[in-house]
């Protein structure tokens, strides 16, 4: 072999690739007789398990996982084949996926539209994998040697990002079977962007912890003063691609094994297996993306019934909550702090509103009445309920909450210029925005 003198190599990050073959020689600190071993050994250890970190890149002392992974540098990863957040403080989390049995609640099912038992996806009947592939990424070659790994726990996937895009970038990667189905998928989001939260103050005088910037959010410009974000239809995991600009309505470009297309309604199962298809709304089913999608539990496990309210602290986190980890959906009342009765404006915005400054795709909301710097919401736009294409970006604002305001919509933070609504209520199968909330429970 080969010998490599560790000194050369970069401190920051080095490919665990460039160790492969290699023979590191060491030296004991007693006699300083050579000791050599294969550097292949160092490889498993080079990688960083995503589902041991916060957002924020600090180390977390038991597993936590998620749908969403934050990426924050250039470096080599992994994460292990867990449904969503069904791993929490290093144990099961049955409340992510346990259907509490209410009228109206769904049970929470894999790819197979079968109900999940385990956190870990191969321990559910049915669910080997065999392989995996890029989804779609939205910056060309972001996501490099990926691969499944035999962990002593479970499988993992890993891959490299050898550089990172400098306005934010956004993959799909997804595990399959034998037979090439899609089992699940995962949301990565390379992110150089502050995500520690914001506190805002709603009407009734509730704190909520959001995120600075949209789930997915990408820069048009190196200035960081426009920018574009993915759309989720309620329920569901995974995000549609970017649009192309700010105030844009076409699909950005992607990379990847799997084209963005819509399809007919269909069942959960489906929609997991197809993660880059958008699901038009059933007329039959109470205008939802999925065969009998009249439930109110898919983005909380705790909600029994329909409503807005400031039940954040006893919400539960579900298997299909696209948010990274310590986020989630934000709770139905959340947004209602930026108007000044808590209720819609339904016309001469900004009166009426707590915003600064004027409209510029998008409004700049006050974190509570006294403040002065606010936080930009931009008019993020929708994707159709009846064709998943992009409409209304530059113009109008769209945000989901986790809340249902009946068997065929759910509550949102809607606006544009001139009207702005905390509590709209609008059909599931759009495709609207998300502004992760911290988890409090």
């Amino acid at each position: 072999m080969t010998e490599q003198d560790i000194t050369t190599l970069t401190p920051v990050y080095t490919n665990p690739r460039v160790l492969e073959g290699l023979a590191i020689v060491a030296h004991n600190p007693s006699t300083g007789d050579p000791i050599a071993f294969d550097a292949g050994k160092l490889c498993n250890t080079a990688f960083k398990d995503l589902s041991m970190y916060t957002i924020y890149g600090g180390s977390l002392a038991k597993r936590e996982t998620a749908n969403c992974y934050v990426i924050k540098e250039a470096g080599a990863y992994m994460f292990p084949l867990v449904y969503g957040n069904a791993i929490k403080g290093g144990v099961a989390n049955p409340n992510a996926y346990t259907n509490n049995g209410a009228t109206y609640s769904n049970d929470f099912v894999n790819s197979r539209d079968v109900q999940i038992t385990s956190p870990f996806i191969e321990l559910n009947t049915g669910c080997a994998v065999a392989s995996c592939e890029v989804v779609w990424q939205d910056h060309q070659d972001l996501i490099q040697n990926l691969e499944l790994y035999e962990g002593g726990d479970c499988k993992y996937v890993r891959f490299i990002i050898d550089s990172m895009p400098s306005l934010n970038a956004n993959a799909i990667i997804a595990v399959k079977d034998g037979s090439g189905n899609i089992l699940w998928s995962w949301h990565i989001w390379c992110c150089l962007d502050d995500l520690s939260p914001i506190t805002f103050t709603n009407h009734t005088e509730v704190n909520y912890d959001l995120m600075p910037i949209n789930l997915g959010w990408k820069w048009d410009s190196t200035d960081r003063l426009r920018g574009r974000s993915p759309h989720y239809q309620w329920g569901r995991k995974d995000p549609m691609p970017c649009p192309a600009a700010y105030n844009s309505n076409s699909n950005t470009s992607l990379w990847g094994a799997k084209t963005y297309g819509s399809a007919e309604a269909d069942t959960i199962g489906a929609a997991i297996k197809n993660p880059h298809l958008f699901y038009k709304q059933d007329g039959e089913t109470y205008y939802n993306w999925f065969t009998g999608g009249s439930k109110y539990n898919l983005w909380n496990a705790a909600v029994t019934t329909t409503g807005a309210g400031d039940d954040q602290a006893s919400a539960k986190k579900t298997i299909y909550d696209p948010c990274p980890v310590g986020f989630m959906l934000p709770a139905g009342r959340a947004f209602t702090g930026f108007t000044t009765s808590g209720g819609n404006v339904s016309s001469g915005a900004p009166t009426g509103c707590e915003v600064i400054g004027e409209w510029s795709n998008g409004w700049t909301m006050k974190k509570n009445a006294n403040d002065t710097v606010g936080n930009f919401f931009a008019a993020s736009g929708s994707r159709g309920r009846t064709s998943g294409a992009l409409l209304n970006v530059g113009s109008r604002g769209n945000y989901w909450s986790f809340a249902s305001d009946s068997r065929a919509s759910a509550y949102l933070l809607r606006f544009d210029s001139s009207s702005l609504y905390p509590l709209n209520g609008d059909r599931r199968a759009y495709g609207f925005a998300v502004r992760p909330c911290r988890e409090l429970s």
